[in-house]
């Protein structure tokens, strides 16, 4: 009878060893890329090409059409969609989170009940993809680079000494409410809280900055009533020589002013002709 129960205990420890490494988040290694619709790829070309100075790196065929990406470094990137209607739609097709392993990452969400009828697929560049919904409907993709991915085979190359910055700082989503302990973000893919406003926890939180894991880039919360609030936040690390590098190259392109965010660093917000929101942050707090 000892022997039956010793048994028993071992194959439930085990079994509970299984199910904590099947439960336990994959590594998420930062932001790869944010996608767009947008009305015409020629805008695109001359805002984000001429104007931001970032090079034209590839192209590929997606279900929804035919993608061109723009590179801000060898492992980020902006992409965009030819859509006509763009202007009256969400703008946010999807933001890419990097992830090294899909079939880890997919098994898991599976489990916690994200990803039931969700399968992985191989994109038009060759990575290994499937998206996702957080919670208030933003479209998360989870890519794995493949060796022999377009985006990989870019290594080293079409890096403009123009372009206006040379990282994603973060990704601005939209979301219907912030709340303490995110149950997507930090319940399930185990973001931290970094820094929220008002700071005080007695408060309920408007906005959230929330670090990504195994990384130092974040997502940030907010609840504006504009859907395309979704955006990417470029760090550059001279906020005036930024504004006055754009300000040479402007031909129709419309300037903001800077600002002091709440997080104690110089913004600058500004938005394309598709009404796709550009925000740029200095990396520095304000001396």
């Amino acid at each position: 009878m000892k022997k039956i129960l010793f048994a028993i205990s071992i194959f439930l420890i085990s079994q509970n060893i299984v199910f904590s490494k099947e439960v336990q988040c994959p590594q998420i290694w930062g932001i790869a890329k944010a996608t767009y619709f947008v009305n015409d790829f020629q805008t695109v070309r001359d805002y984000y090409g001429r104007f931001l100075g970032f090079d034209e790196a590839l192209a590929y065929e997606s279900p929804l059409g035919k993608v061109i990406s723009f590179k801000v470094n060898d492992r980020q990137f902006i992409e965009f969609i030819e859509k006509k209607t763009a202007p009256d739609k969400m703008h946010l097709v999807s933001v890419s989170l990097e992830t090294e392993n899909c079939e880890q990452m997919l098994n898991f969400l599976k489990i916690k009940g994200i990803a039931d009828n969700d399968s992985i697929i191989i994109d038009g560049a060759g990575n290994k993809v499937f998206t996702v919904k957080d919670f208030s409907g933003i479209p998360i993709e989870f890519l794995e680079f493949t060796p022999n991915s377009l985006h990989k085979l870019t290594k080293g190359k079409f890096l403009s000494e123009n372009r206006i910055s040379k990282r994603i700082h973060h990704v601005g989503l939209y979301s219907k409410e912030v709340v303490d302990n995110d149950p997507f973000y930090i319940g399930i893919l185990g973001c931290c809280e970094i820094w929220r406003f008002p700071e005080s926890k007695t408060e309920n939180v408007k906005m959230h900055y929330l670090q990504l894991p195994y990384c130092c880039e974040y997502i940030e919360h907010y609840t504006p009533s504009d859907v395309n609030f979704n955006h990417v936040c470029f760090v550059v690390e001279d906020m005036q020589k930024t504004i006055y590098t754009l300000k040479e190259r402007r031909e129709n392109e419309k300037l903001a002013s800077p600002m002091i965010g709440k997080g104690n660093r110089w913004l600058l917000n500004m938005r394309n002709s598709d009404g796709i929101k550009v925000e740029f942050t200095e990396i520095h707090t304000v001396r």
